[in-house]
């Protein structure tokens, strides 16, 4: 039997630092928030850690490339992952235990 955490929905107005977002098969920590305005909305961009990285590797819904940042032409994080949107994005987030 496959069980589904206890969730709530969120617009990405409403998402805070610490919220695990569901996403692509990810759970994925939000950790800093930058803002910016495209056509008079307020985007909000999240970046994340990715907190069950060896279950995205087995399932490969991600490309793990696309988990790395880069420093100096060197990897530097391979478990990262952006959440973006407006106030009309909502996002799974797993309600606190």
């Amino acid at each position: 039997m496959t069980t589904i955490p206890n969730v709530t929905v969120k617009d990405s107005a409403q998402l805070t630092q610490g919220d695990i977002v569901l996403t692509h098969g990810m759970r994925v920590r939000l950790d800093k928030r930058t803002t910016r305005k495209d056509s008079g909305c307020t985007v909000y961009a999240w970046s994340g850690t990715v907190l069950n990285l060896d279950e995205v590797r087995e399932a490969g819904h991600v490309p793990m490339s696309w988990l790395c940042t880069w420093k100096g032409g060197l990897v530097d994080r391979e478990d990262a992952w952006t959440i973006q949107g407006n106030s009309f994005a909502n996002w799974l987030v797993e309600n606190p235990l």
